[in-house]
């Protein structure tokens, strides 16, 4: 598909995405296609496969990597030309897929994210030259005040890429999370925002912008599709993480054509 057919975001979300870092777009991707995505997770999440990563507790689904590896749902659905659209557009130029995540945040058990930025790991850990990569974050589920909404500080990818140690204690995913000073004094110059709606909707993040949610406490599931695409000029590599990890296909990534 040309990018002429591709969805596209309005001036104004793209100015909020310059920005704040971030745009938030309501019911984006339709329904169908989420609950084709929504009937692929009780499978996903029984595989025994280095993807398929716990929460502490040794029984509860925190995250799957890389799901298109081995799914062709998601072969599909990384490539919904209502998320390549617009990233195409935050970025100007050809992209390619850098890691995809379903972040399962289970009815009660869902475990914390710190606070954090994703480019200090995407540059210390996996080579990624500069910030200029886009987090897609589809939700699968409603995202609630109660279930674990992903929370964000506006403006913050301004703010430097703070080099962190990695953290692999608070949870069972290691993470360069924030310092907890830091955090205080970017959310006391610049708030910090929760979007929340309906399955479909989608958060357009910057790489920089600082992030994180706290626990799910609630009866309801909070999925999220953490899909981020990188500009071809802005590949990553050689990393230090395994490749079920972090991929290393510099394929150009088309949009595909519904349905999925």
């Amino acid at each position: 598909m040309n990018d002429s057919d591709l969805p596209q975001l309005s001036t104004a979300q793209c100015a909020r995405y310059r920005d704040d870092g971030f745009v938030f777009v309501p019911d984006l991707v339709p329904r169908r296609d989420i609950d084709r995505a929504q009937a692929e997770l009780d499978g996903l999440c029984r595989l025994t496969r280095d993807e398929v990563i716990m929460e502490n507790d040794g029984r509860t689904v925190r995250s799957i990597m890389n799901p298109q590896v081995f799914c062709d749902l998601f072969v599909r659905f990384v490539r919904h030309p209502a998320i390549v659209g617009p990233v195409r557009q935050l970025l100007d130029r050809e992209i390619y897929l850098f890691q995809c995540l379903l972040n399962m945040k289970r009815p009660f058990d869902g475990a914390v994210w710190q606070w954090h930025q994703d480019f200090p790991t995407y540059r210390r850990d996996d080579a990624m030259p500069e910030p200029r990569a886009v987090n897609a974050l589809v939700f699968i589920d409603e995202v609630r005040e109660f279930n674990g909404p992903l929370m964000i500080i506006p403006a913050s990818h301004k703010a430097p890429a703070f080099e962190t140690v990695v953290d692999d204690t608070t949870t069972s995913y290691p993470l360069r999370a924030a310092d907890d000073a830091v955090v205080a004094r970017l959310a006391g110059e610049r708030g910090i925002e929760a979007p929340k709606g309906g399955p479909g909707s989608v958060i357009f993040a910057h790489t920089n912008v600082v992030h994180g949610s706290g626990p799910n406490m609630s009866p309801w599931p909070r999925t999220m599709a953490s899909i981020t695409y990188n500009a071809i000029d802005n590949k990553h590599g050689p990393s230090r993480r395994p490749q079920w990890v972090v991929r290393y296909d510099f394929e150009v990534l088309e949009a595909v054509v519904l349905p999925i």
